[in-house]
């Protein structure tokens, strides 16, 4: 897989992201609506982190790390309208602070912390508009590209 093809392959994990978060919105499973959001996000930045840096994304799920990586890296700086990204990166950084939180770890020894994630749906679906956004904006520093389709080979 060449660099335009990893960077497609994130950035068809976050919308597909977001499309599924439409029916976990029906089912009412806001807990699944706001841990989407947060994966939707981090592959938007690995995408962005595999333009910019021309290298795998790290494994990480620490959003703030891979904007910090992507937006201090001498392309994106070279690249990006700074004035437009200096306008809202305070925010965006908070929002990230924020959206960590609902990563959840299937590993046995983070069970317990779920219990402690319980989202309603006045914040799930406040969660879900300001990651669509966040998307939106991220994605906006990047160039367009085909974006392939999940049923496609």
């Amino acid at each position: 897989m060449n660099k335009a093809q990893k960077y497609g392959y994130w950035l068809m994990l976050s919308d597909y992201d977001l499309g599924t978060i439409d029916c976990l919105i029906q089912g009412e499973r806001w807990v699944y609506v706001a841990y989407l959001c947060q994966q939707a996000v981090e592959r938007q930045l690995k995408g962005m982190y595999v333009y910019y840096m021309g290298a795998e994304a790290p494994k990480t799920h620490n959003l703030n790390f891979l904007f910090k990586k992507v937006t201090d890296s001498e392309k994106f700086q070279q690249e990006a309208d700074m004035e437009r990204f200096a306008a809202r990166r305070a925010e965006a950084e908070d929002f990230l602070i924020d959206l960590m939180f609902y990563y959840m770890s299937d590993y046995p020894f983070s069970y317990k912390n779920i219990s402690s994630r319980f989202v309603g749906r006045e914040l799930a679906l406040q969660l879900y508009e300001n990651a669509k956004k966040a998307v939106a904006w991220l994605r906006s520093f990047q160039p367009e590209t085909a974006i392939p389709r999940m049923d496609e080979k």
